[in-house]
This record gives structure tokens, C-alpha cells and sequence, in this order.
């Protein structure tokens, strides 16, 4: 990064160390807040808005601290949105979890922290999940309310499955298929 694009005045909008005007550190990015339970949903919504703004690097590790010593001013950048996206990430989650958020250094270090903490396979919220998949019935409900709620189910389903590689996905589509027609 050059000296001339590091300064903030001339900062295209497309950089990642690139903050809007509107971006506020009080604002909530998504209308859910994490509770722990709802990490899957939570943690999609975060990625969704976070991409939006160009920022995910700063969560998913790839857009990494710059030495404070070497490049003072892109340091002073980079610092500037990390602390952006931790007051971010402190107002998305419950008010008994804002403390690690808040004593954190980096987005990133939350970000890896929440993940190990909830994303595990959890055996039960499967099974749950694919016991309302079994018994959900239209009801009273419109025929769109009805597929927009089994949709959240099998999408939510599908967070918790390991991601499948080139070879697996032709099975994995028809397994998804079978699934959904039970």
C-alpha cells in the first residue's frame, strides 16, 4: 500500500481500512443479538454485513495487523477499523457476553473465540432441528409462510453439516434432496 492510498482522505471506498460516514461503532449491524444458541444464524448475518462493508479480512483473519513500527499511518488505519468492528461486535451480542468482546485486542481474536465456543456439532440442536423438520405442518399458515419457515429449518440444518469437497457435492445435492422430500 502506498503513501498516497494510505492517507484517509484519498481511501477508496473499496479498501478495506475504508470507514463510511455512516459507519457509527454504536450502530448494530444485524437485528439479532448472539445468545450462544442462535450462533449459527447470528455468526451467518455478521459475515453478510461485514462482507457488505468490505471488513470480513478483519474477522476471518486474512487482513492481518500492519507493525506499528514499519507503517505507522496503515497501522493507525488498521487499528482504526478493528476497533470499529469490536464496538460493532460488542453491541450484536447479549450483555453478559460483551465483556470478552470488550477486553478483546482484535475482531479476529472474538471472532475465532465465538466460533470455538459455539460452533461445534452439537447432537442435540440436530436433532431438534430435524424433529421440527419432521413435524412442522402448514396449519393456519400461508403456503409461502409455511416454505419460508421449513427453508429456515433445512438451511439451518445445513450449517451444521462439515462443508463437502468437489468430489462429494454431486452425492452431497442428492442427500440434500432426499432430505427435503421426507
Amino acid at each position: 500500500m502506498g503513501d498516497e492510498s494510505s492517507k484517509a482522505g484519498n481511501m477508496n471506498p473499496s479498501h478495506p481500512y475504508y470507514v463510511h460516514h455512516l459507519d457509527q461503532p454504536g450502530h448494530m449491524l444485524v437485528p439479532i443479538k448472539l445468545n450462544g444458541a442462535n450462533y449459527q444464524s447470528w455468526s451467518k448475518a455478521m459475515i453478510h454485513a461485514l462482507t457488505a462493508k468490505n471488513k470480513l479480512g478483519f474477522i476471518d483473519g486474512s487482513l492481518q495487523a500492519p507493525s506499528q513500527e514499519e507503517k505507522p499511518t496503515e497501522f493507525a488505519l488498521w487499528n482504526q477499523c478493528n476497533s470499529l468492528i469490536l464496538s460493532w461486535l460488542t453491541h450484536s451480542v447479549e450483555t453478559d457476553m460483551a465483556e470478552c468482546v470488550i477486553h478483546a485486542k482484535t475482531a479476529y481474536q472474538v471472532w475465532s473465540n465465538f466460533k470455538d465456543q459455539f460452533s461445534q456439532k452439537n447432537a442435540p440442536a440436530i436433532f431438534q432441528i430435524q424433529k421440527s423438520i419432521a413435524t412442522i405442518s402448514q396449519g393456519s399458515m400461508s403456503v409461502a409462510s409455511y416454505y419460508t419457515k421449513l427453508k429456515a429449518l433445512w438451511d439451518e440444518l445445513e450449517n451444521y453439516r462439515d462443508p463437502y469437497t468437489c468430489d462429494h457435492a454431486k452425492a452431497h445435492q442428492e442427500q440434500l434432496q432426499e432430505d427435503r422430500l421426507m
